[in-house]
């Protein structure tokens, strides 16, 4: 049993390291926070939206 963590903690190193060296390649390029929405997922949304204000009328107020 002695090898499984020797196995788990190396992957966990590894993948930090990985993602470490990703970080430092890409320059900090990348951003986690919400990106502008393009043309068709405006659309999408906007007809979802429509869609559900359709069903609730149609279902009445209660």
């Amino acid at each position: 049993m002695h090898w499984v963590m020797w196995i788990f903690w190396t992957s966990i190193g590894a993948l930090i390291i990985g993602s470490y060296l990703v970080d430092v390649l890409t320059g900090r390029k990348y951003n986690l926070k919400e990106q502008e929405k393009s043309l068709n997922q405006n659309i999408a949304e906007a007809d979802s939206l429509r869609e559900v204000e359709r069903y609730n009328h149609q279902n009445g107020p209660f």
